[in-house]
């Protein structure tokens, strides 16, 4: 049977506030024959503070916002978002033949600093079974008064090559340094600094027009969206300090150009995607999870790629139907909130997802929006009559 048992820890580990659990809102169940107004309904009667996003193609189908925020334009961290685009990059260096997924990181930097990291395959760096050394174990690391810079040559040569955790390929542990690494790998074998390479490779053939990455100059940035942790205002993080594993930042337009680019092949190939969204036992993948659906029909499953992301007060749902060329994109300013479970037809996306794969929309269908705000500072960008 389908399962994800490591993946609700994997989202826990994402951030390093180790002794924060997630928590639901009011648990939204399952219900089938949703609109996707009523399954957003549904979500905002939950408390839910954030965007809500669904498009099919080109058409956006819903965007609303919830709580403080105004406007879905505003520019947010992308958090974890960041290791699929990471992994993106890996794999278009496999396709140019400079990259194999199962060579051991020492083939590429034969002088890294712990000879047994050397041993540990590029696949098990992308899937989390390194066994390396885990950010986690140093819970303020990742805080603003570490001051930890955003050095990620450093990190990856020093706190990511400490004592190892388990033997390479026997464990699961979901770990920033393992993207740490093969982010600094990327910098030694392209010659580029991160930020070029995604500049280059990602928000460019993308047309990601808003997005970029933190720096040590720029750690934060008080005009991005901020949200809560526990009940209050989140702490101030580095989000510099996350590197490859977790430092761009973009509008929810952005990430939109982004899956659609994922969708239509614009930066790496069908045969490449298909490698590396290929699920190993609990449906792990190189920078991703997928998964079969059964929502909406379980004898029928909907093939699901999905990427979560959680820094703090920030935590983002990408989910991405290729078949079909669906999109969710959920965006919640509560880091409590679990966003996971929708593999098993639970959670805050379940319906949505459901609702958005069951929308009819005419090919010629009018793509003009319509735009509401109401009582409780929710803006609505929706496609009208667009279930039929």
């Amino acid at each position: 049977m389908f399962h994800f048992r490591d993946n609700l820890r994997s989202i826990f580990l994402l951030v390093t506030f180790s002794v924060l659990l997630p928590v639901s809102a009011q648990q939204v169940k399952p219900t089938a024959n949703l609109s996707l107004d009523e399954a957003a309904a549904a979500v905002g009667r939950t408390g839910f503070q954030g965007i809500l996003f669904a498009a099919r193609g080109n058409k956006v189908l819903m965007e609303k916002t919830y709580g403080s925020l105004a406007e879905s334009s505003q520019t947010f961290r992308f958090a974890s978002i960041t290791k699929m685009m990471t992994a993106i990059i890996v794999m278009q260096e496999v396709e140019a033949g400079h990259i194999k997924l199962d060579q051991p990181l020492g083939s590429y930097w034969p002088d890294y600093p712990n000879p047994q990291v050397r041993a540990v395959t590029i696949r098990q760096f992308l899937t989390h079974y390194s066994g390396l050394f885990n950010t986690s174990a140093q819970p303020n690391f990742h805080m603003m008064n570490a001051n930890s810079g955003g050095d990620m040559q450093k990190f990856a040569t020093g706190i990511c090559a400490g004592p190892m955790n388990s033997v390479p390929g026997t464990n699961f542990d979901y770990n920033n340094c393992d993207y740490m690494v093969i982010g600094a790998l990327l910098e030694r074998m392209t010659k580029q600094p991160f930020i070029k390479l995604l500049q280059q490779r990602i928000f460019v053939p993308s047309k990601m027009l808003m997005s970029g990455y933190y720096t040590e100059e720029m750690p934060d940035n008080p005009a991005h969206i901020h949200g809560i942790l526990g009940g209050k205002p989140e702490p101030d993080v580095n989000l510099a300090s996350y590197g490859a594993a977790g430092s761009s930042f973009g509008t929810l337009r952005d990430m939109f150009a982004f899956d659609r680019a994922f969708i239509k092949g614009k930066l790496i190939s069908q045969k490449t995607r298909d490698e590396m969204i290929k699920p190993n036992a609990v449906g792990g993948a190189i920078g991703v999870w997928t998964y079969p659906f059964k929502g909406v029909d379980e004898q029928k499953p909907v093939t699901i790629v999905e990427r979560q992301g959680w820094i703090a007060g920030i935590r983002i749902l990408n989910l991405i139907d290729l078949q079909s060329e669906n999109v969710l994109i959920i965006v919640s300013t509560n880091g409590d909130l679990d966003l996971t479970q929708t593999w098993a037809n639970k959670g805050v996306a379940a319906n949505l997802l459901s609702a958005l794969i069951t929308t009819k929309v005419a090919a010629d269908s009018d793509v003009s929006v319509r735009i509401r705000s109401d009582k409780h500072k929710r803006n609505t960008i929706s496609l009208s009559d667009a279930r039929q």
